[in-house]
Parts: C-alpha cells; structure tokens; sequence
C-alpha cells in the first residue's frame, strides 16, 4: 500500500496563544501519541497538512528531526469556511497489530432502477473495517450497474479486499434504489386562501325595558285637578 509522506517538527512552546500565531504564519498545530513513546507536540507548515485532506485512513510516513514513523490521522479539524486545518492528531501505529479504520464506500456506475425512474439513494457513505496497517483500502468502490427498481445492496453483499473485515450488521443497506417520494399536498384552509363563510347581519332587537315588554313605553296617569280656595268661601 502507498504511504503519504508528511514533515513535522517538533515544539515546546504550549498554549492557545502559541496555537493562533502558528496558525497566522501558515502553521497547523499537532500531536503524536500512543505506542511505547511518551506524546509529543508538533508543527506541521500548512502545505504539508493539506496532503492529508481525503486521505485520513491513509498510512502515513510521519517525517521528524532524527526519525520516521507509521501514524494514521486519529482526528483532524478543518474548517471549511475558511479553508484552514486547525489541529492534527496523530497516532502511532504497529505495523504487525489489526487497527480499526474508517473506508469510503465509493459507488460506480448507474442502476437499471434510475433508467426507469428511479433515485440511487446512498445509505452508508464509509465504513468501519479491521485490518492490518499495510492492508487499509484507499476506497471500497460498488458496482451498482446492475442495481433494479426497489433493489438494495448490504453490506453482505460487500467484496472487501483480503485481510479486511467490518463487524458492521451485514443486513445495513449501503444503497438501494426507489421511486421518487411525492407529498400529499393538503386542501387549502380559510386561513391559507380559501373564500370564508359569508357573515350573516340580522336586525337588531329593541331593548327591553324594565317592566318586561320590548319597546312598550310606561303608561303615564294624569292627576286631578285640585279645587280652588275661592269657590270653598262661596258655599
């Protein structure tokens, strides 16, 4: 299997103040750790950390004042608005010792199923596999040629290269092919454009007054008149 090579140097100076002048000078902060040796903080110049965008499960010859070593990319933070790797950790590796690794599953070809309407969908885009160091596979790539309508590939189906293994299910579908979903499209509501109910305007009622009867006005009774002193003093 071909290695990439990457140079890295070796630091003392720590903190996050140090990391952000590194990164302002074009330098990648990093750390290699596990194996018998003590961990190790590094500088990587960034043209060199950039060899290992897409090739993360790649072995890699880690070049070191007075030494080489295998690693592989434990974790590396890149920040894709910017374009920046931002921290790459490195782990040593024995070349004689199963690692687990992560593969991209690459599909080629296009399915009987999309000719006939269909949509590949890609359910499993990497895949964890066991192997040996020197084993690792740059890619699992899948011929999905002959892929039918409501047809899927699992990870049985899989041909992994010798010495390779995944103790991911075997029934986990890696791809398949289906219609086109179509949604249901609800019936407009009043609120969303649909003419509302006419409001109906009656007349009103005349209110009712206090003896009970609707409009009836209260009977008003004359008092008699009252006779005068004068014709008291005649009789």
């Amino acid at each position: 299997m071909e290695t990439i090579l990457v140079k890295a140097e070796l630091r003392d100076k720590m903190g996050t103040k140090e990391c952000r002048r590194m990164r302002q000078n074009s330098r990648v902060p990093a750390v290699i750790y596990g194996g018998k040796d003590a961990n190790q903080a590094l500088v990587v110049d960034k043209k060199e950390a950039f060899k290992l965008l897409g090739h993360t499960a790649r072995l890699i010859d880690l070049v070191m004042p007075g030494k080489t070593e295998k690693v592989l990319v434990k974790e590396l933070k890149y920040n894709a608005a910017e374009e920046v790797i931002t921290h790459i950790d490195f782990a040593r590796v024995a070349m004689d010792e199963f690692i687990t690794v992560h593969t991209e599953i690459v599909l080629k070809g296009t399915p009987k199923g999309v000719k006939e309407g269909g949509v590949l969908e890609h359910t499993i885009k990497s895949l964890t596999i066991k192997c040996l160091p020197t084993a690792i596979p740059e890619k699992i790539e899948v011929d999905v040629s002959n892929l039918e309508l409501n047809g899927l590939i699992r990870v049985k189906d899989l041909v992994l290269p010798k010495g390779v293994t995944t103790a991911v299910a075997s029934d986990m579908a890696v791809a398949g092919v289906h219609l086109p979903k179509v949604e249901e499209v609800a019936p407009p509501t009043p609120a969303e454009g649909a003419p509302a109910e006419p409001e109906v305007i009656t007349a009103k009622k005349p209110a009712e007054d206090a003896e009970g009867e609707a409009g009836a006005k209260p009977e008003v009774k004359a008092a008699a008149p009252k006779e005068s002193k004068d014709k008291e003093h005649k009789k």
